[in-house]
């Protein structure tokens, strides 16, 4: 191997040829009123299929909306529901060429999102980022809420919960069998109706081109079946 050869071999072991670029968020379907913005300060225009935003975007439900965007092969897809505002905070990806690496960072102040995520590669990371913690998630089916209810129907999230005044604890949710967590009881097995209600709402088969089926109605914050409590 001559010494050229070497050094090629060498950077391309040690990813000295990776390239990163802007993800690229794409707007499969919209039903009822959405409404997005490009990046802070920028102001909200009408949302519509086929938009496709970069990092940096807000997008903004009303009652009754519901938005399906598709991140790529690996970050999967997410369902912003009605009455949620998501932003982007960070959305890159890296072609080491041995592998591809997904940096999302995406920020929930209020509402609800579903998401089915792929099997990520080791070095990717995938946040959602709550007002009372932060969320890793990997190879995922989840909804999450920014009142800190998540709903893990199988892979893992590990979600960093900040009580108000208190110190951060982390919480593994692995499933299956589907679990959830809430600020209330921790990670307690989802009960078989939530479950229905999780599956229905992700509508997979929405994320495809076409119709959006209709808005299943839910309960946020349920009624946390271990103790009938709900959340102040």
């Amino acid at each position: 191997m001559t010494a050229a050869v070497a050094v090629v071999a060498l950077a391309l072991s040690t990813g000295a040829f990776a390239q990163t670029y802007m993800g690229k968020i794409e707007v499969k379907t919209v039903k009822g009123e959405a409404f997005y913005s490009s990046g802070p300060g920028t102001p909200l225009m009408p949302l519509k299929s086929g938009t496709v935003l970069g990092p940096g975007a807000t997008i903004k439900t009303t009652k009754g909306g519901i938005v399906d965007l598709f991140l790529g092969r690996s970050a999967g897809t997410v369902r912003v529901t009605e009455d949620t505002t998501l932003t982007f905070d960070k959305f890159t990806i890296t072609d080491t060429g041995a592998d591809t690496v997904v940096d999302a960072q995406l920020n929930l102040p209020e509402g609800t999102i579903l998401g089915n995520v792929n099997k990520l590669s080791a070095a990717s990371k995938y946040e959602v980022k709550l007002p009372n913690g932060v969320a890793g998630v990997r190879g995922t089916e989840y909804r999450m809420s920014s009142t800190g209810y998540i709903v893990v129907l199988n892979g893992t999230v590990i979600f960093v919960y900040v009580p108000p005044g208190g110190q951060p604890t982390p919480y593994t949710l692995l499933g299956p069998p589907p679990v959830y967590f809430s600020p209330i009881e921790g990670v307690r097995p989802a009960p078989e109706d939530l479950v229905v209600e999780v599956r229905r709402q992700l509508g997979r088969q929405s994320f495809s081109p076409g119709p959006p089926p209709t808005a299943v109605p839910f309960h946020e914050p349920f009624v946390s079946p271990g103790t009938g409590a709900k959340p102040d």
